[in-house]
């Protein structure tokens, strides 16, 4: 059970107000002539020298004065470099994200996948991110790349860099649509990308288990659970959703809305802390960001965390006002029992800290 300990808070608190933008450089006002200074005769054009009384010599131009007259426009301030490369910054990180847009909409194309489907199974692997290394499993191996291939699968692929998205991307399509026409649909088809084809055959033959962690993954990308995909047979289909136009448009959604399982999560929430002592495994001023963070730590975790339902605190720390600060922990009834389990998750490759969550 997922439980909430929330104290009454002003909707919207979680956010701090985004600082002023700077002035633009280069609005200075030059400076005006003093008001008692007496008229003089018009200044000369720039380059030209007033002529010497007689018997004087012109002034060389070495003892000019260095200050310039009074009425010439002050040059604007140099650019920092921070300011000059934001730009270039900004269009590199478009190209880039146009770039895997073409990528993801050509291999999902090629091999006869849902646009959608196919985004959100790249997605929940490596959130687009081409050098992605995910945990380390119990054989010593890491998933690598934006598809996350383990180096055996990559092998039997044929995938000579998982690290490039050029030659991963049509790898993983390829591979996700060969394990629907295996299983039947695409819900088993991203059970078996996640957990391997042999697993998920002795579950259907009902010799297996199915992990939490992937019955998290399915439901993340299909939006229904992997029993209801096996239910369904060769007759399951993704649910309707408002179709999107464009990889872009799919990837601004992604990124910006929380992810299914964190919706999911939110359903456990309970109005008090069963629990007297919390191992915390997420927070932050954002109660999206705190859940998305445990989500993410449950998915490395999941084989030490099991079955076990979060608690969600909130409190308010004196140092940022009224900003309500979200705490994720599981729970535990005495602090033994709360430092065991933070040890297994840090041996597993976690973070975690033990706290009271009442007196």
């Amino acid at each position: 059970m997922l439980v909430l300990l929330v104290p009454p808070a002003r909707v919207g608190a979680e956010d701090a107000p985004a600082a002023a933008p700077a002035q633009p450089p280069g609005t200075e006002q030059s400076a005006a002539p003093p008001a008692d200074k007496p008229a003089e005769k018009p200044a000369a054009a720039p380059g030209d020298q007033p002529a010497p009384p007689p018997g004087e010599q012109a002034a060389p131009s070495a003892e000019k004065p260095a200050v310039p007259p009074a009425d010439t426009p002050a040059a604007p301030p140099e650019k920092s470099a921070a300011t000059t490369d934001k730009p270039a910054d900004d269009a590199r990180e478009s190209d880039t994200r146009e770039a895997m847009c073409l990528m993801i909409e050509s291999a999902a194309r090629a091999n006869d996948l849902p646009l959608e489907f196919f985004a959100r199974v790249i997605w929940q692997e490596s959130r687009f991110q081409a050098d992605a290394v995910g945990p380390m499993t119990r054989n010593g191996q890491r998933a690598q790349g934006i598809a996350q291939f383990m180096p055996g699968t990559a092998n039997e692929r044929g995938l000579l860099d998982p690290f490039n998205p050029v030659q991963a991307l049509p790898k993983s399509a390829e591979f996700l649509s060969e394990l629907r026409n295996q299983f039947g649909n695409l819900g088993l088809a991203a059970a078996a990308y996640n957990a391997g084809p042999r697993r998920i055959q002795d579950w259907l033959a009902g010799s297996g288990y199915m992990p939490q962690e992937t019955r998290n993954y399915v439901s993340a990308i299909t939006g229904s659970s992997v029993d209801d995909w096996a239910a369904a047979g060769r007759n399951g289909k993704m649910p309707q959703r408002a179709p999107t136009k464009s990889c872009r448009e799919l990837m601004a959604l992604l990124k910006r809305a929380p992810n299914p399982f964190v919706a999911g999560l939110e359903q456990h929430i309970t109005l008090s802390a069963a629990k007297v002592w919390g191992v915390q495994l997420a927070a932050g001023f954002s109660r999206d960001k705190a859940l998305a963070m445990y989500a993410r730590a449950i998915k490395r975790l999941a084989n030490v965390i099991g079955d076990q339902d979060p608690s969600l605190l909130s409190s308010r720390l004196r140092t940022r006002g009224s900003a309500t600060f979200y705490q994720v922990r599981i729970g535990a009834d005495t602090r033994p029992e709360a430092d065991g389990l933070c040890n297994r998750i840090r041996k597993a490759g976690g973070a975690c800290f033990v706290l009271k969550n009442r007196a």
